[in-house]
């Protein structure tokens, strides 16, 4: 079976309150059907034990500096 994904836009959209207008429901299905089709080709790659996960970027503290010492 299928998803139909402009039934889904409709509703998503309806549940979290944003509008959406009938002419970009296809547009916005379409987009979510290509969403899906890259995701598969992601979940498709088989992982074994050995496989680790990336890193995660944690940024340096930002720390202020007065215009009089710059």
């Amino acid at each position: 079976m299928t998803p139909d994904y402009e039934a889904y836009a409709v509703q998503a959209a309806a549940l979290i309150g944003l509008p959406l207008h009938p002419d970009r429901v296809a547009a916005v299905g379409a987009n979510l059907a290509q969403a899906a089709a890259m995701a598969a080709l992601v979940f498709a790659v088989p992982l074994t034990a050995a496989d680790e996960p990336a890193p995660v970027f944690v940024p340096a503290p930002f720390i202020p500096v007065s215009p009089a010492a710059a």
